[in-house]
C-alpha cells in the first residue's frame, strides 16, 4: 500500500470534527444531568483514564466554547459548593 493510500485509510477510520464535538456535547449533558440527580460527587473519568494536560486542553475549549471566564467557573464553584 501507498504511502498515499495508508494516510487516506488512517484519515478515514478518525472521526470527524464535528463527530467529536457531537459526542463530547452528549457526554457533557449526560454527565451534568447524573450529576444533578445525586447528593455526592460524580467522579468524571476512572482513575488513570486522561491526563492533566488532556483535560486542561478540553476544559480550555470548553469555557471558550461557552465564553466562560476561569475566574466565573471559580465563583460558581464557591457559590454552588461543587
Amino acid at each position: 500500500m501507498s504511502s498515499q493510500a495508508e494516510a487516506i485509510a488512517r484519515a478515514s477510520e478518525q472521526p470527524s470534527d464535528a463527530r467529536i464535538q457531537d459526542v463530547l456535547a452528549k457526554a457533557v449533558r449526560l454527565y451534568a444531568e447524573r450529576a444533578a440527580e445525586r447528593d455526592g460527587a460524580l467522579a468524571a473519568f476512572p482513575a488513570d483514564a486522561v491526563t492533566a494536560t488532556e483535560v486542561m486542553v478540553a476544559v480550555t475549549a470548553m469555557l471558550k466554547a461557552v465564553n466562560l471566564q476561569v475566574f466565573e467557573l471559580g465563583m460558581w464553584q464557591a457559590w454552588s459548593g461543587r
